[in-house]
């Protein structure tokens, strides 16, 4: 399956971006399937996507909810469609 996404170019100071909601509920006993199931909500693939859901399910959310820009400098598959992209763009 190809899916191709408009990613913003508002990087946030970081190459490759993308944008999640971490919701730092309360952490006794840190538990991967806890943090990802309950205080992760993404990809985003621009802070005003992310930022429209927070303000929009904020029910969903405790008041520690933050969107964040994360880089995917680490996902190879990610950075490479994000270079050919940005080079495609560079070259119009």
């Amino acid at each position: 399956m190809k899916v191709e996404i408009e990613v913003s170019d508002e990087n946030e100071g970081t190459s490759e971006p993308w944008w999640v909601i971490v919701d730092p509920k309360q952490m006794m006993s840190p538990d991967p399937y806890a943090v990802m199931m309950g205080m992760v909500t993404g990809p985003f693939f621009s802070r005003e996507e992310a930022d429209t859901v927070l303000k929009n399910r904020r029910h969903h959310f405790t008041s520690r909810a933050v969107v964040y820009c994360s880089s995917g400098c680490d996902t190879i598959q990610y950075r490479n469609k994000y270079m050919e992209a940005e080079s495609k763009e560079r070259t119009k």
